[in-house]
């Protein structure tokens, strides 16, 4: 019988995902299950009366494996998830990119959904409120609770009876085996594995999205997780729809430590330092290059957002500037700086040499991960600074018939100045390598796990470039430091910070700062108060994350 049951659970499972949760009446999944951009990018005060028109059209959005993984252990706590499957916000991707619906990704969701209901064996009435030989009246109490909260909008009546109907197939071998049954049905749904961006009645060509819709935006936006218990009561009575119990809502999820981390790992994962994890070094040469001084790099980081960005309440700029930062013992040999701490393990604040460091551009695990094993890259770093730091124009790859030359360049005895004034000198490879090349020159003196140096085999490193027409950050510098220093005075890294932010709230990755959604994101920020706070609460009551538009 208990075999026969779980051959039945799977395939109710499989039934329940087309019939529990249809999402939307006709609606299907766009991109092949992740969030497709629609519209086009407008520009600064787009049209005569200077709206900003939506970029994206309604859609239905596919929960990333961190958001997915969350938002079970939320409803059912974390023995919910196996061991090697707990979520590591640490390794989250920025984007979804690579991440469609196949019979893989199906497998895997449904095998956590299996594993999430079996979870309830030994804790079934912690859980449910339910005594495992309880009445029907109870589970089903229970069972529309978590039905509701996972779909995170109301149950239709045809919902509940599928629901209803998977629970008494369970139900005729115990109250118990029909709630797990049941609520494995949920977890392997359409509408747990995606959120909707439908919204209501089309004003012209604008649709707003529902409260429920909001709700579920704002929070795997800000948490990567489902809406809590007082946000889903905001979308159920209506509330949300209020510019302003939405921006209380923002405010009150902002001072939750689990959400000021979410937002921290978000930068940290569009500055693309969580692929430190994949980096390796040569043993020979880096023997000190551990995971864990790989570990402490990371956590440097979100120790020093932890304080700036929060604690303080710093202006997003000051990342760039601070001089103060948070090590241990092997990170204070990397700086070369005395660690204070009780013990090498231990992190303290110290305050390094002014004209070696600048803020999160110098820090080494950064420098680190966009190093090569045994030498600096000009190329992955000057794309760094150029892309994820400042967010200029996307720098299309290489040709392939080019593929040898290159690799024939990084194997040449040469340093990274001579190899960058090589592809100068090659019209080819020229036209594409001005863009970036000198943002990585300016980080030649930090070596390929982030200690400064001033010499290289004996001779002085020189950093100075020039970066004439490059707009506010215009001149010729002699450091990272004094580069990093300027663009602080400018709004670049500020509308880099929240172009970022309204990326991984609506999943369009080809937004740029120079797209209305973003120029008004920054135009709304208090006079020199370019705070993370502010910058969410500017990005949660922008039309760029509440509205949609209609389908062409």
């Amino acid at each position: 019988m208990a075999s026969r049951l779980r051959g039945l659970a799977a395939c109710a499972s499989l039934l329940v995902a087309g019939c529990i949760g249809d999402i939307g009446a006709g609606a299907t999944p766009s991109g092949g299950g992740t969030a497709a951009s629609g519209g086009g990018s407008n520009p600064p005060g787009s049209g005569e009366s200077g709206l900003c028109s939506p970029r994206l059209e309604r859609r239905i959005v596919l929960l990333a494996d961190l958001q997915f993984t969350n938002a079970i252990r939320d409803l059912l706590g974390d023995e919910a998830i196996e061991p090697d499957q707990a979520p590591d916000a640490r390794t989250k991707p920025f984007v979804k990119k690579g991440l469609v619906v196949g019979t893989s990704l199906v497998h895997a969701r449904l095998a956590r959904a299996a594993y999430a209901a079996e979870s309830l064996a030994g804790r079934f009435e912690q859980v449910t409120g339910c005594a495992a030989g309880g009445d029907d009246a109870c589970a089903k109490e229970f069972l529309t609770r978590f039905a509701q909260r996972a779909f995170r909008r109301p149950m239709e009546a045809t919902e509940l009876d599928n629901l209803w109907a998977v629970y008494s197939l369970g139900r005729e071998t115990s109250l118990a085996r029909g709630v797990s049954l049941a609520v494995e049905a949920v977890l392997a749904s359409p509408s747990f594995s995606y959120r909707t961006e439908l919204g209501g009645a089309a004003n012209g060509d604008v649709v707003k999205l529902t409260a429920h819709e909001t709700a579920s935006e704002l929070a795997f936006f800000l948490t990567d997780s489902l809406p809590d218990a007082e946000l889903a009561a905001a979308a159920d009575s209506g509330a949300l729809n209020d510019p302003e119990e939405l921006k209380r809502q923002t405010e009150r999820l902002l001072e939750k430590p689990e959400t000021r981390s979410s937002l921290s790992t978000t930068l940290i994962a569009a500055w693309g330092l969580s692929n430190l994890f994949g980096t390796i070094k040569d043993p020979g040469l880096f023997p000190e290059y551990t995971p864990a001084l790989q570990a402490s790099m990371f956590h440097e980081t979100e120790l020093l957002l932890d304080e700036l960005l929060w604690s303080r309440g710093a202006d997003v700029s000051t990342l760039l500037t601070t001089r103060e930062t948070f090590v241990n013992g092997p990170l204070a040999e990397v700086y070369g700086v005395e660690h204070t701490g009780a013990a090498p393990e231990e992190f303290a604040k110290v305050t390094l040499p002014a004209d070696e460091r600048a803020g999160i551009l110098t820090q080494p695990g950064l420098l680190a991960a966009l190093s090569r094993t045994d030498n600096t890259s000009v190329v992955a770093r000057g794309l760094f600074v150029r892309g994820a730091l400042l967010c200029m124009g996307k720098i299309p790859s290489p040709p392939e018939a080019l593929a040898g030359a290159i690799e024939e360049l990084l194997k040449a005895d040469m340093t990274e100045r001579e190899r960058a004034e090589a592809r100068a000198g090659n019209a080819t490879c020229a036209a594409c390598h001005k863009q970036f090349d000198a943002f990585g020159l300016l980080l030649e003196r930090y070596d390929p796990v982030g200690r400064y140096r001033d010499t290289l085999d004996g001779e002085p490193i020189d950093a100075r470039v020039d970066l004439t027409n490059m707009g506010d950050i215009d001149g010729v510098y002699t450091s990272a430091v004094e580069f990093a220093d300027t663009v602080a005075q400018t709004d670049e890294f500020a509308a880099c910070v929240a172009r970022h932010l309204v990326t991984y709230g609506t999943d369009d990755e080809a937004l740029s700062t120079r797209d209305c959604q973003v120029e008004r994101v920054i135009a709304a920020l208090p006079e020199g108060q370019r705070t993370l706070p502010n910058i969410v609460n500017a990005i949660v009551t922008s039309p760029a994350l509440t509205e949609r538009a209609k389908e062409k």
